[in-house]
């Protein structure tokens, strides 16, 4: 039987997130994934399982000059959230599936693929589509005010209103959702917005002009997205460069009641200067990441939340929902990979 070489470059881990031995798993995590689906262990198998029987060389290398090192006799080359130069990827020749996980697969070189005459797949990261489904949660909490209308209705202060209303309800067709980021989750959320016939206003460090077609949306600068819209999203990687990036200059651009909205990481934001904003009801804020985490339990944060008139709403970094989307992500890419070893096609194929 020959050896199947398989290279990872995974800048995150996604790509082995979901696939652990189950043995390995965390207990909050076990517990979590079994309350969810009491058959969990046989609903998330280990890659050592997906790949029982098979003569396997499993590779993950962290730089382009460790996979020009790996890549000649490699049959499967698995990436995400990386940039393969062309002249690496044209060495493997011996390829038979390239892999992406996501949909914003930027850092493929597909005319290198092409050359190379090997399919590409791109398949989707159902965390992101998770986080992007979190965020129009709390967008349209935001605009119908539910909070609100539910503790309305627990107290009977609707017998005080005139029946059927309730004052400052907004409507999702009449505002500008701001993207800070237009990556595979930014797509999610342009998607989604589309069908509320929401204006869509993006920054990102690289523009985009076929896509800006394909979703509808419009690039603008920095600062005149804080000044434009009505809910910014923000969707930016945590690095170096964007640590800290959201400070008192930007929130102070925002539209008075504006709503400031953070399923990222809370590293990107000034989190003094926001609490400031939102204390002062300047803007409204729907936050599900912070600095540090877990959110301490006298964080000033908690009081705003917790009275209704701020407008304010907290989620605990479940956003991406679960272990689950974990998996499902991953068994996605090692599902696509065991139907080209069976001779099938793969699927989510990039043409």
């Amino acid at each position: 039987m020959d050896t199947i070489k398989i290279v990872v470059w995974d800048a995150v881990g996604n790509v082995m997130w979901g696939v652990p031995e189950w043995e390995s798993r965390d207990e909050r995590s076990k517990q979590q994934m079994l309350e969810e689906d009491p058959a969990g262990s046989a609903h998330a198998p280990s890659w050592r399982q997906l790949f029982e029987g098979m003569s396997t060389n499993l590779v993950h290398v962290k730089s382009a000059e460790e996979l020009d090192a790996q890549i000649a006799d490699a049959d499967f080359l698995i990436t995400h959230k990386v940039r393969v130069p062309a002249e690496v990827m044209l060495r493997g020749r011996k390829l038979r599936l390239v892999q992406h996980l996501g949909y914003d697969d930027r850092g493929i070189p597909y005319d290198a693929v092409r050359e190379l005459g090997v399919p590409c797949a791109a398949t989707p990261l159902v965390n992101y589509f998770a986080v992007a489904e979190h965020c129009f949660a709390l967008i349209l909490n935001h605009l119908k005010q539910m909070p609100a209308q539910r503790e309305s209705m627990r107290t009977r202060a609707y017998l005080n209103r005139a029946w059927g209303t309730h004052r400052g309800l907004q409507m999702a067709c009449d505002q500008t959702l701001g993207l800070l980021g237009f990556g595979e989750i930014g797509r999610y959320m342009a998607r989604m917005a589309a069908s509320f016939n929401m204006k869509v206003l993006f920054w990102d460090i690289v523009r985009f002009p076929k896509l800006e077609q394909e979703f509808g949306v419009h690039y603008v600068e920095w600062d005149e997205l804080w000044k434009q819209s009505s809910i910014v999203s923000v969707h930016l990687a945590l690095n170096d460069k964007t640590t800290g990036i959201i400070g008192a200059h930007e929130i102070s651009l925002m539209k008075p009641g504006a709503l400031f909205m953070n399923t990222a990481r809370g590293k990107l934001v000034d989190q003094a200067a926001l609490t400031t904003a939102l204390r002062e009801r300047r803007i409204t804020g729907a936050l599900d990441v912070f600095d540090p985490e877990p959110i301490p339990t006298d964080d000033p944060l908690h009081a705003l939340h917790e009275d209704l008139s701020f407008n304010v709403s907290l989620t605990p970094h479940s956003a991406w929902q679960s272990p689950w989307t974990h998996v499902r992500d991953s068994l996605g890419i090692w599902n696509n990979v065991l139907r080209v070893l069976r001779g099938e096609e793969a699927l989510h194929l990039v043409r």
